[in-house]
């Protein structure tokens, strides 16, 4: 079965707080794969590993950016091994706080917890194409999937935005996007056009389709999904 997002969902953190908490509609399936992307908004910050209210553990995907780059950008993946969670948090180190987004994906389908590849687009110089990825990109797999992010500094808006091609969105704020794919190509960046250019930090991941009779995510009781379900949606 290929992979496919069964729901996902986000907080906008407005205000500067030390720790952030997002619900998921519908509890997360045992087995199937969450993605978590965080977007700090304030300087001099770094995210904790976040947490699950179940038993899947957070495992480091991908950063781009830093901890003194406003809009810099993380990505981390789990297993939900328990069933009936709905809850994922996240803290800032040392205690600080940060304003931000922090975005959540369950995945069906997914052979491992562990991306199959994923890139870095790390201060991207100032464009009307800001990509998620470097300029060689990832390849999404047949069955597979690409999850990406691009932001900038809060202040500097990016206009109109087109989304990347082949991509669905999941989120616009204006200055932070995120989005997924599952069309198979090579060479994917996901590359987007505003119509303000503006310098970028970006990232992506893929993950492949479990093979048949592997004992993994969706394997482990995953239930098929065709498309997905979003917040608010039903």
């Amino acid at each position: 079965m290929p992979v496919a997002v069964v729901q996902e969902t986000e907080l906008q953190q407005t205000t500067a707080s030390a720790t952030w908490s997002l619900n998921f509609a519908s509890a997360v399936t045992a087995g199937n794969v969450v993605v978590l992307i965080a977007r700090l908004l304030t300087a001099n910050r770094t995210p904790n590993t976040p947490t699950t209210s179940g038993s899947g553990t957070l495992a480091s995907v991908v950063q781009s950016g830093s901890t003194t780059a406003n809009g810099a950008l993380w990505m981390w993946s789990a297993i939900e091994a328990g069933s009936g969670n709905t809850t994922y948090s996240l803290t800032i180190a040392s205690s600080l706080a940060s304003a931000g987004v922090f975005q959540a994906y369950e995945l069906s389908g997914a052979g491992s917890a562990t991306a199959t590849s994923s890139d870095a687009n790390v201060a991207q110089a100032s464009s009307t194409s800001p990509r998620m990825t470097t300029a060689s990109g990832l390849t999404i797999a047949s069955g597979g999937i690409m999850i990406g992010a691009i932001s900038v500094a809060p202040s500097a808006v990016w206009g109109t935005l087109t989304d990347p091609a082949n991509f669905n969105r999941d989120l616009n704020t204006g200055s932070f996007l995120a989005a997924h794919s599952t069309t198979a190509a090579s060479g994917v960046t996901g590359t987007a056009t505003i119509t303000t250019a503006r310098a970028v930090n970006g990232l992506a991941a893929t993950w492949i389709e479990a093979a048949t009779g592997q004992p993994m995510a969706k394997r482990w009781g995953g239930v098929p999904h065709n498309g997905f379900r979003r917040r608010g949606m039903w």
